[in-house]
């Protein structure tokens, strides 16, 4: 087993990044809430499957453990990586504490010890499709189409947008059972391949990417669009689902249409302005 400390410049915490929304419950993710341990699956590039599990010590440093008795510099370098980005341990958030000072001081003080950041997959593609998944289909159809793409394809690790391709269409409607989204991830895997958006892995290679893209992609809409880049740490729009529509009617009192204009004064930070309000809202707030 290899151990690792990755130390954080500010507090973040594992548990409030996990719980922030359902990810953690998608395969090939485990989330141990009582020992507050985070792991999963990861395929080195020499082929060779490793486990990595995550914990935190204190709030401001991480304890990472692989399941393997030796590493390469650049392995550990990758993985070490790959977990910074589960975290979002690299987003500065300075900027959202002090725009919540004055909207919303328990969304600053939420934030400054540790609160704010959502968990991430291993790379851009797997959130693409994880966000797909999620798109008119409710959350235990959600869990069972990740699930089949993971055991079916991936062989226990969530699959590469090259192992994707080759499957094709109609693997993805009749075994995976994705129905309509069999052909937008078909045919989206394979463009954002061509254009060089993810690499071979599923890596984000054109860090430029932005809302305006995305939107332009056959299948995706504004839903997904937003719920992408706020995975990108691109907080100014909500996505907007029956979910979202139904908690502001209910706790603000306004119609699907308002709900952005209700936010507008979070400016760039739109969304962390609604979800950690009510992340706050069910929480045992001490000052």
């Amino acid at each position: 087993m290899i151990q690792k400390d990755i130390r954080c410049f500010s507090p973040i915490s594992l548990y409030h990044t996990v719980t922030a929304h359902g990810w953690a419950k998608l395969a090939p993710w485990t989330w141990d809430i009582q020992n507050n341990e985070l792991s999963r699956p990861e395929r080195l590039e020499t082929g060779r499957i490793v486990l990595i599990k995550v914990s935190q010590p204190d709030t401001q440093s991480f304890n990472l453990q692989i399941d393997a008795h030796s590493l390469e510099q650049k392995e550990r370098e990758n993985l070490e990586s790959t977990v910074r980005r589960w975290l979002s341990l690299d987003w500065d958030s300075r900027s959202a504490i002090e725009t919540a000072k004055n909207i919303d001081p328990r969304v600053s003080q939420f934030i400054k010890q540790g609160g704010g950041r959502f968990l991430r997959s291993s790379t851009f593609y797997e959130d693409f499709v994880k966000t797909v998944c999620t798109v008119n289909a409710n959350w235990g159809f959600t869990i069972r189409m990740v699930s089949s793409l993971v055991n079916l394809i991936g062989e226990g690790l969530f699959p590469t947008p090259i192992q994707v391709i080759e499957k094709g269409k109609e693997f993805l409607r009749q075994e995976v059972r994705l129905g309509f989204r069999a052909r937008v991830l078909a045919e989206l895997s394979r463009q954002l391949f061509d254009q060089r958006i993810v690499d071979c892995q599923g890596n984000l290679i054109n860090t430029n990417l932005n809302f305006e893209y995305l939107i332009r992609l056959r299948g995706i809409g504004q839903y997904s669009a937003s719920h992408l880049m706020m995975l990108c740490h691109d907080f100014g729009r909500i996505p907007i689902d029956s979910e979202v529509i139904r908690y502001c009617k209910e706790h603000y009192h306004i119609e699907s249409g308002e709900i952005d204009t209700f936010f507008e004064k979070w400016g760039e930070y739109r969304f962390l302005g609604y979800k950690l309000s009510r992340i706050i809202d069910n929480i045992n707030w001490t000052e």
